[in-house]
């Protein structure tokens, strides 16, 4: 059987209102997967009321044959819920005067100034209904069309914004990664940094997240979780700033466990923690409730005739196990990070595993989570 490594943590599942056996059960699930060789490896954190109670991780650093075990504190990207950060972003510039929330994109970045992009706002690319492409394979379809291979280059923009819009502007939910780089960019030319500075600047620093990153130290290359060498190079290359590159707005963070926790934890506080205050109250509230009406959404086959969207957090959508204010991110490879206002609860989960989304990996998981809630 593999073996878990534990981290820090602040209080007994007792004293958490969070039953023993559940949780028992929870780090038994997540076991079997490392066990059985479905995943590589796979970790977990959960809180309740600001104090930790689990923190665990279990499986090997690497794919590789020799690879050290996982640790709590180890580096995974966390892909796509590195949109909820370039969320943050651009509501702290909003906080400050510096942009405003249905503000045409086209005021920032004149390519979005023609008669088919003029009327995108940053709401719009927010809540994912801007109409600019969906993701590779959000339609289902056979041959997708690989987007993010295209913007290495110097007019990156124009070539996001080529061919026509999937839908006008508000009346489809299309998970769009495009968006939130383009998001990217407006927070370097608002802030007048580049966005790599201003997250550090603005979010990693101020909220302690000491071992987040989106361009990693040398040193600490040993101690990434890497699925492939694919991974390898990627990493490799995604941490040299390069002028044509589009900023990492809808993916490219790395952090773990405790700092998403922190992350998090920010936000069930009204935006403060640790006495330091990040981001308002008011913006809290405004990023976390439900910004559509009426708006469909293909998501995947599901075929949602009315989709739940924030400002970058968004909202379970598979099932009744958790409270009906709860939000939350999930990423490629796999991770996620849940707030449940409700019961004061973080869930934490990361999954090293590059196969396609598997109910096994986050909804499984989850289940269990909220299941041990007394």
């Amino acid at each position: 059987m593999a073996t878990f490594d534990y981290g820090k943590i602040d209080i007994s599942p007792e004293n958490a209102g969070y039953s023993v056996s559940r949780l028992q059960l929870l780090s038994d699930y997540y076991g079997a997967l490392v066990d059985s060789g479905k995943v590589q490896s796979a970790g977990f954190l959960m809180a309740r009321k600001g104090k930790i109670f689990a923190h665990q991780a279990v499986g090997k650093l690497t794919h590789k044959t020799d690879s050290p075990a996982i640790k709590c504190d180890t580096l995974k990207p966390i892909a796509s819920i590195t949109k909820v950060f370039t969320a943050t972003a651009i509501m702290k510039l909003i906080e400050d005067g510096k942009l405003w929330l249905g503000q045409p994109v086209k005021d920032i970045i004149p390519e979005f100034n023609t008669p088919l992009h003029g009327g995108i706002s940053l709401w719009h690319l927010l809540t994912h209904t801007s109409g600019l492409p969906a993701d590779p394979g959000y339609f289902q379809e056979p041959y997708p069309v690989q987007w993010f291979d295209l913007l290495d280059r110097d007019d990156w923009v124009k070539v996001a914004l080529s061919g026509p819009l999937q839908a006008q502007p508000g009346e489809q939910w299309n998970y769009c990664t495009l968006g939130f780089q383009i998001l990217g960019e407006v927070v370097s030319r608002a802030s007048g940094m580049h966005f790599n500075d201003f997250m550090e600047t603005a979010i990693f620093k101020p909220l302690g997240l000491k071992r987040t990153f989106i361009e990693i130290p040398d040193s600490l290359n040993n101690e990434i979780s890497f699925r492939s060498d694919e991974d390898i190079k990627y990493i490799t290359e995604s941490s040299i700033r390069q002028p044509n590159r589009p900023p990492s707005g809808g993916f490219g963070i790395y952090s773990t466990l405790y700092d998403l926790y922190r992350f998090a934890q920010c936000f069930l506080n009204g935006g403060t923690l640790d006495g330091v205050r990040v981001i308002g109250r008011k913006t809290v509230e405004t990023m976390t409730r439900n910004q559509l009406e009426s708006v469909s959404s293909f998501h995947w086959g599901a075929k949602c005739k009315t989709y739940r969207q924030g400002l970058g957090w968004g909202f379970y959508v598979d099932g009744p196990t958790v409270s009906p204010g709860c939000y939350n991110h999930e990423g490629w490879g796999w991770c996620a990070l849940y707030n449940d206002p409700e019961e004061q609860f973080t869930y934490v989960s990361f999954i090293a595993d590059d196969k396609d989304w598997n109910p096994d990996l986050q909804v499984k998981p989850r289940t269990i989570a909220w299941s041990g809630i007394i």
